[in-house]
């Protein structure tokens, strides 16, 4: 009786055995990204350029580039990017007489990348040759897509100005001896953006 008992208990035991479940679990993991814009423009020198005429040449030939007259910028960018420049007013407008005025297009810029910049491809960017000052937006910087964004090593730039040389991209023809206009500190502010792509 007891071998039989043992062999049901036995068999009993085998049958659930055969007829459980495996146990599932599962767990769930959310998993996301954030990605926070970085668009940063800095001047790092040049942030006050000041051309003083004081020769006959300077009024006849005008005053070229110089270190003195560079603006130096750098561009921190998790995006492609351009970087556009304008003049606040439509003219320069004299500090002592604001009834005295001179053309925005006797000043000329080029921009260029800084010898500094490292890491960077001349085809990351198309940059502005010699053009004339205007209080309209005109890019300087046309960030090619899929290569602009990037650090300040790679993204560093220089704005080259000059006055009254007739470098050409639409600078005043005339000198600055032929224009004939009056003594005083003629001044406007020109605003550099960064826009994403």
């Amino acid at each position: 009786m007891k071998k039989i008992t043992l062999s049901i208990i036995a068999l009993f035991f085998a049958g659930q055995m055969s007829f459980a479940q495996a146990v599932s679990e599962h767990a769930i993991i959310p998993v996301s990204v954030t990605l926070n814009s970085i668009l940063r423009l800095n001047v790092v020198t040049g942030g006050n350029i000041e051309f003083v005429v004081n020769t006959i040449d300077q009024y006849t030939n005008g005053i070229s580039n110089s270190t003195q007259y560079t603006t130096n910028f750098t561009v921190a960018s998790s995006t492609d990017f351009d970087v556009t420049l304008m003049a606040e007013d439509a003219t320069l407008i004299g500090s002592d007489n604001s009834a005295h005025t001179m053309t925005l297009d006797n000043i000329g810029y080029t921009t260029v990348a800084n010898a500094a910049a490292t890491g960077a491809d001349p085809g990351n960017w198309g940059l502005q040759a010699i053009t004339a000052l205007t209080n309209a937006s005109a890019t300087i910087v046309t960030g090619v897509a899929g290569a602009s964004a990037g650090d300040v090593v790679q993204n560093n730039f220089d704005i080259q100005w000059e006055l009254g040389t007739n470098g050409g991209g639409g600078m005043n023809a005339s000198s600055l001896l032929t224009q004939s206009i009056a003594a005083d500190r003629y001044v406007t502010n020109v605003f550099i953006d960064l826009v994403a792509k």
